[in-house]
């Protein structure tokens, strides 16, 4: 029998080290996502090549820590984006409690994942927030795609790894 099939509780973590995302505080988690919020508050977030930082941050969170990531909060922040960038009340808060929401649904899976194959898997939760503006886009008359809505999500997906590798690296000094 593979160690995959015996489940989630049968496979012990030994290798947990100060790197590991699951021993994360609370000052880490809260202010990965206060920064990750003021990066997408610069201007160059409307560029259709920049990732969706606070999603990648909310998806990771969702993933490693779902008991630290507050529906509530969650929707306060997507109220947030929502008055900064002049979009639908509204519209942002239920694109990223939908991440969330998926994200957590998904976490006991993805962590078994290698950080490419939690990208692949997480590319239709990235995809959210540009199939709610399709389907509000759609509701209100003016149907119209436009492309940098998927191509963020796939930046997004393409920077998964990377933005892994800085959210479990916690930039403190270590007590020997």
């Amino acid at each position: 029998m593979s160690e995959f099939s015996k489940g989630y509780e049968a496979k012990k973590r030994i290798d947990k080290t100060f790197y590991d995302p699951l021993f994360a505080g609370n000052l880490w988690v809260y202010g990965s996502i206060f920064l990750s919020w003021m990066i997408d508050l610069l201007p160059i977030a409307e560029w259709p090549f920049f990732p969706n930082f606070l999603g990648m941050t909310l998806i990771f969170w969702g993933i490693y820590q779902p008991e630290k990531v507050f529906y509530w909060l969650v929707f306060l922040i997507g109220l947030l984006v929502d008055t900064d960038s002049s979009a639908v009340f509204g519209q942002n808060s239920l694109a990223l409690c939908v991440m969330v929401f998926c994200a957590e649904a998904m976490s006991q899976r993805l962590q078994w994942l290698s950080r490419v194959g939690q990208a692949i898997n997480i590319l239709p939760v990235l995809l959210v927030p540009a199939i709610l503006l399709l389907i509000e886009s759609f509701c209100f008359g003016s149907f119209q795609i436009q492309p940098d809505w998927f191509i963020k999500a796939l930046v997004s997906v393409v920077l998964w790894p990377a933005w892994c590798f800085v959210l479990c690296r916690r930039f403190i000094t270590q007590k020997s």
